[in-house]
């Protein structure tokens, strides 16, 4: 059995000069005391820390499993379980790589036996977990590790956990270990280089997600341009069915996508069944002011289609235009304005429409102006109360849905229900919803605990956090009372403009 060290500083303090017996201290005062005062307490130490051999236990793998046990016990069970290794012990070495509650020390030490136990089993459980891992001073050293070791097949593992965004490195993306280690593992090639490889030449079936995330980091470097001439050229990949969508977005509509979830959201569009909302879309769009086609976005397509069956003359407006038909909608609406928590976004951030009026796109105006004119229309305001009066009654679920624009140009309130139910604070969107969204014109959702419900008016951290992963258009309903629900109108940014509130119909309201 090892001894292994029970921390030597802290004994020592415990047994330094100063807490010996006050009376012995006083006897031992020349110099030569002294002396024979530390080798006093030298002996002390010796005698604890023999005192201190650690035991793996009578089940080492037990030990090892337990992120509760003392890291000098697991790395017990480590050298007791390395006389004669099993799967079982190598599958735990593998869960200590991702498992919660493990120090860095004992990671690292479980790292270094699977090198040299199972390198390819480790490699496939740091592809599953590096995108995913919160503990991140850990994902800083597996980068360091894997660049060390040059293992460059692990370059695709890397992009995909760069592409996930980290609060930690939000501000400096330079600093993030995945970028540095992608940079160290291919030496002289531009990192733009790199992305642009794995992009053309992944396979579109088992790598379709590691793809889109080149893509996505390619456009957070600022390399659209390099993506506008990569799609011009008919000769890359001319049978490639990704390379192929984002040709016919960009080549039809003049868009070039910016993240996953556009990519996503464009080839659902391209899709057989909604062929007929794509020459929509493309009629609608070339009836826009040039300068708003030029920054057109993929969420701005199903604003422009609702404009031309709902109103038509909403398509030749420009934005200031747009901003004044809003202005005085918002005004005749009440002045109510009830702000959301921004608290962990840092800068300033507001729902007033004139202080967001130089943020704002021709799609943000024309589906806010839509938006007020849809509840005009009593029966829809009527629909919505009675959805929010059933939200009220329901205790596990927030409610919502789609708002969409029918084929005879009338408007229509979809209820969808959650994925998940048990949280009345929360509404989880179904992938059925997402299919009904891409051609809708907003994702809406309830707040609606109480009817007096002011203090969680409007969208909060969740909702920013969803708009900015659909980049979809969004608007939540909140019961300010009986009578009134507040609406706000939110996307990506995050940006939310509060618009008022409407009325229950009839003798109610």
């Amino acid at each position: 059995m090892k001894l292994h060290s029970c921390g030597w500083t802290s004994i020592a303090r415990e047994f330094a000069p100063t807490t010996l017996n006050t009376r012995f201290a006083q006897h031992i005062s020349n110099s030569f005391g002294q002396v024979w005062l530390h080798i006093f307490a030298l002996g002390m130490v010796i005698c604890v820390v023999s005192a201190c051999a650690v035991s793996a236990g009578k089940d080492p793998m037990k030990s090892l499993s337990n992120p509760e046990s003392l890291p000098v016990v697991q790395m017990a069970a480590m050298e007791k379980l390395d006389e004669s290794p099993t799967p079982a012990y190598i599958s735990a070495l593998k869960r200590m790589m991702w498992q919660p509650g493990f120090s860095e020390e004992t990671r690292l030490a479980a790292f270094e036996r699977l090198v040299k136990l199972d390198q390819a089993g480790l490699k496939e459980i740091l592809r599953l977990q590096l995108p995913k891992m919160q503990a991140l001073a850990w994902r800083r050293t597996l980068c360091e590790q894997i660049a060390a070791r040059h293992w460059v097949d692990m370059t695709p593992t890397l992009v995909r956990a760069w592409s996930v965004p980290m609060a930690a490195w939000i501000q400096d993306d330079k600093e993030r270990p995945e970028r540095i280690a992608i940079e160290q593992l291919n030496g002289n090639v531009q990192l733009t280089d790199v992305l642009v490889k794995m992009l053309v030449n992944s396979d579109p079936i088992t790598e379709a997600n590691l793809r889109l995330r080149c893509w996505e980091m390619l456009q957070k470097l600022g390399q659209r341009e390099l993506l506008v001439k990569l799609l011009s050229d008919a000769t890359v990949k001319p049978d490639d069915r990704l390379l192929s969508n984002l040709r016919s977005c960009a080549g039809e509509l003049g868009i070039v996508p910016t993240t996953k979830e556009e990519i996503l959201w464009l080839q659902a569009l391209l899709d057989t069944k909604n062929l007929a909302f794509w020459e929509q879309a493309k009629t609608a769009s070339m009836q826009l002011p040039p300068e708003v086609r030029l920054k057109l976005e993929i969420r701005e397509l199903p604003i422009a289609v609702a404009a031309f069956k709902f109103k038509p003359e909403l398509l030749a407006k420009t934005p200031p235009e747009l901003y004044q038909i809003v202005d005085v909608r918002r005004q005749a609406k009440g002045s109510r304005i009830v702000s959301p928590n921004f608290e962990g976004y840092g800068g300033e951030h507001t729902e007033n429409l004139y202080l967001m009026r130089d943020k704002l796109s021709w799609g943000d105006l024309a589906s806010m102006a839509i938006a007020m004119e849809i509840f005009d229309s009593p029966i829809l305001r009527q629909q919505m109360f009675d959805l929010a009066d059933r939200d009220m009654a329901d205790r596990d679920t927030e409610f919502g849905g789609v708002i969409r624009i029918k084929s005879d140009g009338k408007p229509a309130i979809d209820e969808m229900k959650p994925r998940v139910q048990g949280n009345d604070l929360r509404y989880e969107a179904s992938q059925k919803m997402f299919d009904n969204a891409y051609t809708g014109l907003f994702h809406f959702h309830l707040h609606c605990q109480s009817y007096d419900n002011t203090q969680y008016s409007g969208p909060h951290l969740g909702d920013f956090d969803y708009a900015e992963s659909t980049r979809a258009n969004c608007l939540v309903f909140t019961f300010v009372s009986r009578k009134e629900l507040n609406v706000d109108f939110y996307r990506h940014g995050p940006m939310v403009v509060d618009l008022g509130c409407i009325k229950r119909p009839g003798k109610d309201g």
